[in-house]
C-alpha cells in the first residue's frame, strides 16, 4: 500500500527566516507561514481566521530562502508533515509539528518581485535527522 505525506501551503512569511548551520555543514532555514481562511458567518458578516505553520527548509533551498525570503512575502511550500519532540530551555518536553522541505519532494517558491527563480528542489544534504535537536530548527532526537 502506498502512503503519502505531503502538504501544500500558499501563504505569507510571518517572519524573516532563522538560518542555522547543521553539524554536517549544511543549513536549515526555519520560518513561520500564515495561511488565511475566509467565510461568511451565519449573520452574513465576513469572518477570517489565520493558521500559523512552522516550515523548515534544508540544503540549497535553505540558501535561497535565507537570501530571498522576507517577512510578508507570498510563498508556496510543498513538503512533508513531521512531528517531533524536544526539550525546551527549562527542560520541559515539548512537541512541535513542522512542514519539512528536504530532498526532491520538497519545494519552496517565493512569489514576490525579488524572486530570481524557484528555490532548488534537491537538498543534496542530509535531512532533518542530522540537525541538532536542541536548536529551534533541529530535528528529531
Amino acid at each position: 500500500m502506498l502512503h503519502v505525506n505531503r502538504a501544500t501551503l500558499l501563504g505569507r512569511a510571518g517572519r524573516d527566516p532563522d538560518v542555522r548551520t547543521l553539524k554536517g555543514g549544511g543549513k536549515a532555514a526555519a520560518f513561520s507561514l500564515a495561511t488565511n481562511q475566509k467565510w461568511t458567518d451565519r449573520d452574513r458578516r465576513p469572518a477570517e481566521a489565520t493558521e500559523w505553520h512552522r516550515v523548515v527548509v534544508y540544503g540549497p533551498a535553505a540558501d535561497a530562502v535565507e537570501k530571498m525570503l522576507r517577512k510578508g512575502d507570498p510563498v508556496l511550500v510543498e513538503g512533508r508533515i513531521e512531528t517531533r519532540g524536544f526539550r525546551d530551555k527549562d527542560g520541559t518536553e515539548r512537541t512541535i509539528t513542522e512542514i519539512v522541505v528536504a530532498g526532491p519532494q520538497g519545494t519552496v517558491s517565493i512569489l514576490s518581485g525579488r524572486r530570481a527563480a524557484d528555490a532548488p528542489q534537491d537538498s543534496g544534504n542530509p535531512g532533518p535527522a542530522d540537525a541538532d535537536p536542541s536548536t529551534d530548527a533541529g530535528a528529531r532526537g
